[in-house]
């Protein structure tokens, strides 16, 4: 009896080592381990995602329908903000992450000497990021350039913009944190590499971004155009009601300027000016797996019938990379 407790107890420290694993894994790879919520799944079958919160609505619709037609995945994403996911990534504790850029030479080359780990990786779509108002503003047009002045801290109030329509206060600019993905995006973009200055804030959630504007009429927020999207518009013509959706030019402010919201069409044309990339950057060493297929499925890659691809039209304000069809009317990135 006592030898068989021995032997129980030798089996279960060998299946608890196996388990108790992070998403990346170590040199060896387990036959089981344990998901964010403690579970215990096969490795085969985990799908451990880091996602840029950004895209936080379309992506519980992708991971969803992915888990319907893959009825032994088990699907473990984890929103985090971008510099967060790609912090895991680079640390091996996941080996796949979707964000707003691709990975430098050198944390290529640090994953490849560290862990012996090449990253894939692909474009998944294209977003919008979008600024926000409250109902009562007067202003809904900007220009890109005032953009710029605006978050290098050389216009600090509304009566200097092109179209105040007599609207005065000190701008107040509302992030999602601060390390997210659009806050580096108007420091590269925007800044030429320095931080955004003047009158910011930083709330802790895009829905907390958005409460905030909705009661402050000075704010202005800036969120991807995918938290923005009105659920209850099928045909995605629609914006949220509870703020307004300012519409940008691509010019300084000139009164000549044409000025546009982030439909998909208007990011497709190129007409709508502050947009960028979505990429899906994977390490997973593995030619078969359940999280290699989920980065088939949204890459169209190859024989997935490119159900990803369509997900994120219908069902988001961001663009496909694919060239897909809706409504006899093909849209594409051009």
């Amino acid at each position: 009896m006592r030898t068989d407790m021995k032997a129980l107890k030798y089996i279960f420290a060998i299946l608890t080592g196996l388990m108790l694993t992070a998403c990346g894994g170590g040199k060896q790879e387990p036959t089981f381990r344990l998901d964010s919520n403690g579970n215990s799944v096969p490795v085969a079958d985990y799908v451990c995602v880091a996602v840029d919160e950004t895209f936080k609505p379309v992506f519980e619709v992708l991971f969803a329908d992915f888990r319907d037609r893959n009825a032994n995945a088990f699907v473990d994403p984890l929103f985090m903000p971008e510099d967060s996911a790609v912090s895991l990534l680079l640390r091996d504790s996941v080996r796949t992450i979707v964000a707003t850029r691709q990975l430098s030479n050198k944390e290529k080359d640090y994953l490849q000497g560290k862990f012996n780990l090449v990253a894939k990786e692909a474009v998944v779509a294209y977003d919008a990021i979008t600024l926000i108002t409250n109902n009562a503003s007067r202003d809904t047009l900007i220009s890109k350039g005032e953009i710029r002045q605006i978050m290098q801290g050389k216009i600090t109030d509304w009566s200097q913009l092109t179209h105040s329509n007599g609207q005065k206060g000190p701008i107040e600019i509302v992030f999602d944190n601060n390390g997210s993905s659009t806050v580096r995006y108007m420091k590269d973009s925007l800044c030429a590499g320095q931080p955004p200055k003047g009158n910011l804030r930083t709330a802790t959630t895009n829905e907390e971004l958005i409460n905030y504007v909705s009661k402050k009429q000075n704010a202005i927020g800036v969120l991807g155009v995918d938290w923005v999207g009105n659920k209850n518009d099928s045909t995605r013509l629609s914006f949220l009601s509870t703020v307004k959706i300012m519409r940008v030019g691509a010019r300084t402010s000139d009164d000549s300027d044409d000025y546009y919201q982030p439909f998909q069409f208007y990011i497709a044309s190129g007409s709508y000016p502050l947009t960028r990339g979505l990429f899906i950057t994977s390490t997973d060493p593995r030619t078969r797996s359940m999280q290699r297929n989920f980065f088939f499925y949204l890459t169209d890659e190859p024989n997935h019938n490119n159900m990803g691809q369509m997900i994120i039209l219908r069902f988001s304000q961001l663009l496909p990379y694919m060239a897909v069809q809706s409504h006899n009317v093909v849209i594409k990135r051009y």
